[in-house]
């Protein structure tokens, strides 16, 4: 077990949740302007208000159109062989669930279906800390329990045997976890690094007796914008034992 791991960050591909706050977006945006917004994105807004369907729900009709997009990408590429995947983890709610099995062919049990593993995956599995950031979490003062989730999630990478590993998860959990000003977009994929012996509460000489790894990442990432994670500048600072943050693959908007 090397103190060293890849992680191959996706996040979810759009949901319906997201489809809601698109369409309220743009209907805001629309009265700014002092036009009328359409009454389709009017009736999905207020579809809001029902706050336990957003929490965990399906993915868009445009979130298959992605998952397919970019799973395709991936296994022209043979990603998982490639990049040697050996575990798989997801959050356990659905958008999370449904790209996991439609992007990497990996998903635990559920009610309904059996576990699913695509070679050379040995493992897939669903991390309750992985969960988006909740409502509650979002109140001030009352923030520990998300932070808390980070560092559990950084622990259990630690402690794992497998040294490259995919990681299907939520944007508010990645942007805190990589303290980063911006959001990775849906069913985008990320190579990180996470260097464990500089990971708080580590033991670091316990864990380079187990392996004398370099740990330092060859070559200089280019860092990613706000704007759309593609500018130019100076190396991106990370947190915690992170470095080397890269995107792979991304979504691609038809201009039909």
């Amino acid at each position: 077990m090397s103190a060293l791991k890849t992680l191959y960050l996706i996040r979810h591909a759009e949901s319906l949740e997201n489809e809601r706050i698109g369409c309220l977006q743009r209907s805001l945006s629309n009265v700014g302007r002092l036009s009328l917004p359409r009454m389709s994105d009017l009736r999905r807004s207020v579809e809001l208000i029902n706050v336990p369907a957003q929490v965990d729900s399906d993915v868009s009709s445009v979130g298959w159109d992605q998952i397919k997009q970019v799973g395709d990408q991936l296994r022209a590429d043979d990603f998982l062989t490639k990049n040697n995947v050996q575990l798989v983890a997801h959050s356990p709610l659905l958008r999370a669930q449904q790209t996991s099995e439609g992007m990497l062919g990996c998903v635990t049990a559920t009610s309904s279906t059996d576990q699913k593993l695509s070679p050379p995956v040995k493992r897939v599995e669903e991390l309750n800390c992985l969960l988006e950031k909740a409502p509650s979490e979002w109140i001030p003062g009352n923030v520990g329990g998300f932070a808390k989730r980070i560092v559990e999630f950084e622990h259990w990478i630690c402690d794992q045997p497998e040294d490259s590993i995919a990681i299907v998860g939520h944007s508010q959990f990645f942007k805190a976890m990589l303290e980063m000003t911006y959001k990775f977009n849906n069913c985008d994929v990320w190579e990180i690094k996470l260097d464990c012996t500089k990971v708080p509460g580590r033991n670091v000489e316990e864990e380079e007796k187990k392996d004398d790894t370099a740990l330092v990442v060859e070559g200089k990432e280019e860092p990613e914008s706000e704007s759309d994670c593609s500018a130019q500048g100076e190396e991106l600072p990370l947190p915690r034992g992170w470095k080397g943050l890269k995107k792979l693959y991304k979504y691609e908007v038809s201009k039909e």
